[in-house]
Order: structure tokens, then C-alpha cells, then sequence
């Protein structure tokens, strides 16, 4: 999949969405410098893994918080949470250091990703993802991000906390 084949999607989907061109940007810190004039919620989108490292997550966050990977790995029933290593990126997701969106999952052929929505994440504010590539964002709602991941095989299932996660359908929960 790349940037063109995610915008047909999206068409195809019927997912609207904003088209934004800007530099590139790898990291929140670097998209400050026009983050003033973007018509969506700045966003986080971490790999990380568990101790073992045989569970991967794409944590999805508010671009201004800071990741608690230590409340997250408690509310997941994991001792321990990291981040993924750059060429496990490239292997799981398809992506560089600085690439990770939800976009990416298709690249994920065995599907098991768990995807956890953080609160900070806003229900009504568009949000802001790169569709593969770091010289643009997409900007979508919540519901239809929800109704993208439902599309590429993840299905809600509510934690005891104020956060979604989504399981590939086939993990027992």
C-alpha cells in the first residue's frame, strides 16, 4: 500500500477526509512549526512491544501527551512495554521511524496488532494521520477511523479503563 492506494480507499470507503501537504515531519516536535494552522488533533502513533516481544501494539495518543508506558502496560496485563525497534517497523508495518499510522496495517498480513485508542484521543476534533507518507496528513474522524480499522479487521472491545482497545478478530479475549 502506499499514499495513493490510501486515498482510494478512502474513497472507495466513502471515508471523508482532508488532504494536507506540508514538510515533512517525522516526530510531533517537528510538525510544531505549522501545528498552529492544522485543522486536526496532532496524534501519536507508537509500535511498541511486550517484554517477550512477542505482542506488538499501535498505541494511538494525543500528539501532546506523553506515552505512560508503564500505566499502559498494567491496563494491557503486560509486565513490560517498549518501543519497537526500527527494523522490526520496517518488518510489522512496512514503515520507518517516524512513518507509524494506522495506514500501515495492511502490511501487518497475520494481523496481530492490538490496537489501543488512548482517551486522549478526541471523539469529535478531525484526526491526523500520514498515509504513508511523511510529506502529507489525512485528517478523518473517529468514527470513521473506527470504521477503517473495522475494515482492516479489528473489532472494539472495551477495557477497564477510559481507552479502546481493538483485537484482530480472530484473538480470543
Amino acid at each position: 500500500m502506499n499514499e495513493h492506494a490510501v486515498l482510494k480507499l478512502l474513497n472507495e470507503l466513502d471515508i471523508s477526509f482532508r488532504y494536507i501537504s506540508h514538510p515533512e515531519v517525522k516526530t510531533v516536535a517537528e510538525h510544531a512549526s505549522f501545528a498552529a494552522d492544522f485543522p486536526a488533533q496532532l496524534l501519536k502513533n507508537l509500535l511498541l512491544k511486550n517484554s517477550s516481544g512477542k505482542h506488538f501494539y499501535l498505541y494511538i495518543l494525543d500528539g501532546n501527551q506523553k506515552a505512560d508506558l508503564r500505566e499502559l502496560a498494567l491496563q494491557l496485563n503486560e509486565s513490560r512495554l517498549s518501543f519497537a525497534k526500527p527494523d522490526e517497523l520496517i518488518e510489522i508495518l512496512g514503515v520507518e521511524p517516524g512513518g507509524v499510522t494506522p495506514f500501515a496495517l495492511p502490511h501487518n498480513k497475520v494481523r496481530d496488532i492490538r490496537v489501543v485508542i488512548d482517551s486522549s484521543v478526541s471523539p469529535s476534533q478531525p484526526l491526523g494521520f500520514h498515509p504513508l507518507s511523511n510529506t502529507a496528513s489525512v485528517c478523518i474522524s473517529k468514527k470513521d477511523l473506527l470504521r477503517l480499522l473495522t475494515f482492516f479487521g479489528y473489532s472494539p472491545v472495551d477495557i477497564q479503563t477510559d481507552r479502546v482497545i481493538l483485537l484482530p478478530q480472530w484473538i480470543d479475549t
